[in-house]
């Protein structure tokens, strides 16, 4: 089947969950079917990147929309152009949380860009075209009614966006805002022949909230090996990129809320990922270090407990199963494990205060029999439920079904 796959992302280099989600996927069905994948955020354009990605798919057809011709649309410049000065009027500031939760969102695709996209797929021959990511969402008011498209919801925004707001006390317009930000997610995704989210959870709530539209769940894959368990030492470790707004909120509210409460056990912290500032090693409580992206993530973590302590967002984590396929002991918070198939006390220790969540690491430090265990039926659950091969199998039977089902 020829399908093509809009995404505002390049799904390499591995630095992000996202990337992840979409590499692992296509690396296990490239194969099975011709995919042509465009690119349509017209930002963070790596030559070196593109190549190299091509050269290990080189039956995938990888295409990047110019920058140049989206900056002759001017709506796109305006929206681009505000959002770049509020971040630096007012950053990490009330009015911009709100603006960016309360605002449309996703691109402004130019009449030159759509019209792109309708001839790829009348001359590609396409049969399914699969939009990824909520940024892309709205490509549903553009493309041919004449062809199967699906939506991937790595995340549902309006979930995330709630999550991030709950601290603040809004208004009755800023409220409006967001309730009419959630409505038009809706009625974008309402007009996709099939929506996969990437857990039942996400999918029960968008059942919820009366979405219509066929609702399929398939899981994200990882490509860790699974490695099995380690003796732990006193490591913690994160992976993340602070330019996503819930690992950047966790680390934070772990290191303001839970790091005091450890400052006696000599504690260190790897931050594996990319844009955290030098300030985090900055901390008095615990050692922090931060190591960037690392291409083989078992090089540092093995050995390590993983901590999760996200407090927003929507989806699945990555980092969870990356976790469980190491075997390593893995300290979480309710919204962090949502949607995986661990249980509390037996194959993760949940927490979703700081005391509770210090209280966690101190159990682990002091357990080894308990890291063991842990750490071995995290193992066992992503091997029985989240290989790539198993999860692959599953996307397939999903896309037969979207083809075969009636317009």
């Amino acid at each position: 089947m020829n399908i093509l796959l809009l995404t505002p992302y390049l799904p390499y280099p591995l630095n992000s969950g996202g990337a992840q989600a979409v590499f692992n996927m296509i690396d296990q069905l490239r194969h099975q079917h011709h995919y042509t994948i465009v690119i349509s955020q017209g930002s963070g354009y790596n030559p070196h990147n593109i190549q190299a990605l091509q050269e290990m798919w080189p039956e995938v057809d990888i295409i990047y929309y110019p920058l140049w011709r989206q900056i002759l649309y001017l709506p796109f410049v305006y929206e681009r152009s505000r959002r770049v000065l509020l971040k630096k009027l007012v950053p990490n500031s009330r009015r911009l949380i709100i603006e960016t939760a309360t605002r449309p969102y996703g691109e402004w695709f130019s009449p030159h860009h759509v019209r792109f996209i309708s001839q790829l797929i009348e001359t590609r021959h396409i049969g399914l075209v699969q939009v990824e990511f909520y940024e892309c969402l709205p490509w549903s008011n553009h493309l041919p009614r004449t062809v199967k498209k699906i939506f991937i919801h790595h995340e549902l925004g309006f979930v995330r966006k709630q999550r991030l707001l709950k601290a603040l006390t809004l208004s009755a317009k800023e409220q409006q805002l967001l309730e009419k930000s959630k409505q038009a997610e809706l009625a974008d995704l309402a007009l996709y022949d099939a929506v996969i989210t990437v857990t039942q959870h996400d999918k029960e709530v968008l059942e919820g909230e009366g979405l219509v539209t066929p609702i399929y769940v398939s899981t994200l894959a990882i490509q860790t090996p699974s490695y099995p368990y380690q003796p732990q030492s006193n490591r913690l470790v994160f992976v993340g990129s602070a330019g996503h707004q819930p690992n950047k909120e966790g680390i934070d509210w772990f290191i303001d809320k839970v790091a005091p409460l450890l400052k006696k056990q000599q504690l260190t912290l790897d931050i594996i990922g990319n844009y955290w500032p030098d300030t985090y090693t900055d901390c008095q409580d615990i050692k922090v270090n931060l190591k960037g992206f690392v291409e083989n993530l078992p090089d540092v973590a093995l050995g390590c407990i993983m901590i999760v302590p996200i407090l927003s967002g929507s989806g699945m984590r990555m980092k969870i199963l990356e976790a469980a396929a190491m075997s390593l002991p893995i300290v979480t918070t309710t919204v962090g494990v949502e949607g995986i198939d661990l249980v509390d006390g037996e194959s993760c220790l949940i927490a979703d205060t700081p005391d509770d969540f210090a209280n966690a690491i101190l159990r682990l430090e002091h357990d080894t029999a308990l890291c063991r265990g842990l750490g071995e039926q995290a193992n066992r659950v992503f091997r029985a439920k989240y290989h790539p091969s198993v999860l692959a199998k599953a996307r397939n039977e999903i896309y037969s079904t979207i083809i075969q089902s009636k317009p």
